[in-house]
């Protein structure tokens, strides 16, 4: 019974990687801060990387490949959560605020 909790299958980074995506789902779609949702983005694009290298170690038993596949990909994730934060930097200065509310009425 224990050694089948133990063994760590494709099933749980699967489930792992929904629960992930999931929530950074409900952080953009219920969020209007701006930062917040940069993080919600931020924390989806992981769960895509732990689906890969699940993926890519189940189906071709080395993590070569894997690993290459989620570098790049993390790399290019924090590329573009620096970029949107400078982006947000800047509309705070501009606005005082990072909440999307309060821009879209002050731009009415």
């Amino acid at each position: 019974m224990i050694s089948a909790l133990l063994n760590i299958g494709l099933a749980h980074f699967l489930i792992l990687s929904l629960i992930l995506f999931l929530t950074g789902l409900f952080g953009v779609l219920i969020s209007r801060n701006m930062l917040r949702t940069v993080m919600s983005l931020f924390i989806m694009s992981v769960s895509t990387v732990i689906n890969f290298v699940a993926f890519g170690y189940y189906c071709d038993s080395t993590m070569e490949n894997a690993n290459m596949i989620s570098v790049f990909i993390l790399i290019l994730t924090v590329i573009q959560t620096i970029i949107a934060l400078v982006i947000l930097y800047k509309i705070y200065q501009a606005n005082e605020s990072l909440d999307a509310e309060k821009i879209k009425d002050k731009e009415s």
